[in-house]
């Protein structure tokens, strides 16, 4: 009963502190934190609805010419007025904060080259607000902090930039002079797991939010998809930044083409990530760009088979369907015994094992049963952790040293919500 008083107190704050502007948006979905400013009066979805314009992976029909109205449109009266010769020309208000969240990735998943990812529960969050100081700030925290740029060369930034200039039909240049921008990098850097993509789609996203788009909604992750394929070339990983969950991703006609597969619920991934960083420019460049006609069956049949084994939760076949021959080993065997790694995490229990995109990170997977559930059972945890163990073992007698980490396939591609602040200053717990 007292739980239900505090939430009617709640609601009542919330009803008599919001904004006219702001109540005229679809009901917000609140992002649990455990502490909030006192004065966080509304935690909601960032909302507003975006331009009618969109961008081409490669080539195809320009931006401009994209004349189709869509329902999640926003209002022409709420649109941000980019003719303004206002400095601060954006959809946040000074008592807001933006956040952007998006998850770590791994990329190619074995014989998926550049075409298959999926999304796991390790995530970077960017955050936007108005200055205290009235001068740009980047406050990094987290991976990479040591060696990351704090001005407006950040990855980071730079995509805010180009989101906001693609959000505005390139009417209008960002100006991140009076914004403080706070980013927190809990994705090792270089090291296979989409680091750089999740940078990119943060940035993107809390660019085109700013100049007024709705990141939830379909027409702008398709947006957010061809924008991030400009850059990267390939959308193993942005795919499943943005989308979340197991992507297959492609190019057909100049159209950017997603499309998801099931991960059996109950699955555990253990990841051997090395002390050392690896360049994906780098280790692409080592590959060859020929295959014979043996070769592209092998990893034909084997991508199908992984495709099905997901789909049917069959676990016999996944470290069939996680085998390779186009750059897994060329990129991991001599430099950092890979294929040892593979054969300790199979003989440990994984039902598959293979390298994280470019490397070094290798990642085994564990849990799940033919119904594609652990229930309560320890099994999975004690079977990831023995798995991590032996992968770790195979790695130091090859002379790598790394961390082990455990983590979930995640369901949750990029999302994004506002703060809305009074003048409180006290940290509360709201749980």
């Amino acid at each position: 009963e007292r739980e239900r008083e505090r939430e009617r107190e709640r609601e009542m704050l919330l009803s008599s502190s919001y904004s006219h502007h702001r109540a005229r948006a679809h009901p917000l979905c609140p992002r649990p934190h455990k502490k909030q400013k006192s004065g966080v009066v509304k935690s909601k979805n960032a909302f507003h609805r975006g331009v009618a314009v969109t961008a081409m992976g490669s080539g195809g029909m320009p931006a401009k010419d994209r004349k189709l109205r869509w329902s999640s449109d926003v209002d022409q009266w709420e649109k941000p007025d980019f003719t303004s010769q206002s400095s601060d020309c954006i959809a946040l208000n000074r008592n807001e904060c933006l956040t952007v969240s998006v998850p770590a990735t791994t990329a190619n998943i074995g014989p998926g080259f550049d075409s298959l990812g999926f999304a796991v529960d390790l995530r970077n969050d960017v955050t936007v607000e108005f200055s205290p100081t009235g001068t740009f700030i980047l406050e990094l925290k987290g991976e990479g902090c040591d060696f990351l740029p704090r001005d407006e060369t950040n990855a980071v930034i730079e995509a805010v930039k180009k989101g906001y200039r693609f959000q505005s039909n390139d009417k209008r240049e960002l100006d991140v002079s009076a914004l403080k921008f706070t980013s927190t990098n809990r994705i090792p850097p270089a090291r296979g797991l989409g680091s750089s993509s999740a940078a990119l789609v943060c940035g993107l996203a809390a660019g085109m939010t700013l100049a007024g788009s709705d990141v939830s909604t379909a027409r702008a992750r398709r947006d957010l998809l061809n924008l991030a394929c400009e850059v990267e070339g390939h959308p193993d990983n942005v795919a499943p930044a943005i989308f979340g969950g197991f992507q297959i991703a492609l190019s057909d006609e100049n159209e950017w083409i997603t499309s998801s597969v099931n991960i059996p619920e109950g699955m555990l991934c253990s990841l051997f990530i090395p002390d050392f960083h690896s360049l994906t420019s780098e280790t692409r460049a080592a590959l060859s760009d020929k295959l014979t006609q043996a070769e592209a069956v092998f990893n034909i049949g084997r991508t199908a088979t992984l495709i099905n084994a997901f789909n049917q939760s069959d676990f016999r076949l996944m470290k069939i369907g996680t085998q390779d021959i186009m750059h897994q080993h060329q990129r991991g065997d001599k430099q950092f015994g890979l294929d040892k790694i593979i054969a300790a995490a199979i003989g440990a229990g994984a039902h598959c094992c293979f390298l994280s995109g470019a490397g070094p990170t290798v990642l085994a997977m564990t849990g799940g049963d033919e119904n594609g559930k652990i229930g309560d059972s320890t099994i999975a945890a004690i079977t990831a952790e023995r798995v991590a163990e032996a992968m770790s073992d195979a790695a130091k007698e090859f002379g790598v040293e790394g961390q082990a980490l455990i983590v979930e396939p995640t369901k949750e591609g990029i999302s994004a919500w506002i703060d809305v602040f009074d003048d409180g200053e006290d940290v509360v717990d709201m749980m």
